[in-house]
């Protein structure tokens, strides 16, 4: 690729509860969506992927929303290859295979992506 690449806009969700239910609420039927992770300066950075839409002349402006983990939420996410949301309230799990409910995986990124400006 030739030139400068464009970023992604970065919305930083205030909690990891808030990140589960934007991901869960995008799964569809027969699919689910992702949550996709790097390690950056000692912390995990976690986010989605999406895509600004019907908003005047901003439509179609790629986003990432993310949240940052550290401490302690850090170090349960360290082996977490899922986090499973509940369907009947407002809890999720971390865990190593996929369990019953919605299942989100989480794509361990060798690095943070060029399209992603610096967040911390």
């Amino acid at each position: 690729m030739e030139g400068s690449i464009e970023k992604v806009v970065p919305v930083r969700v205030r909690s990891l509860g808030d990140l589960v239910r934007l991901a869960a609420s995008i799964s569809v039927p027969q699919g689910s969506s992702y949550i996709l992770r790097f390690d950056r300066e000692g912390k995990i950075v976690l986010g989605i992927l999406g895509v600004f839409r019907d908003y005047y002349k901003y439509y179609g402006i790629p986003i990432f929303y993310y949240y940052i983990a550290e401490g302690r939420e850090a170090e349960e996410l360290k082996d977490t290859n899922y986090i499973i949301a509940s369907l009947s309230e407002e809890k999720f799990e971390f865990s190593k295979h996929p369990k019953p409910g919605i299942t989100i995986p989480l794509i361990r990124l060798a690095e943070k992506p060029a399209f992603i400006p610096d967040i911390l």
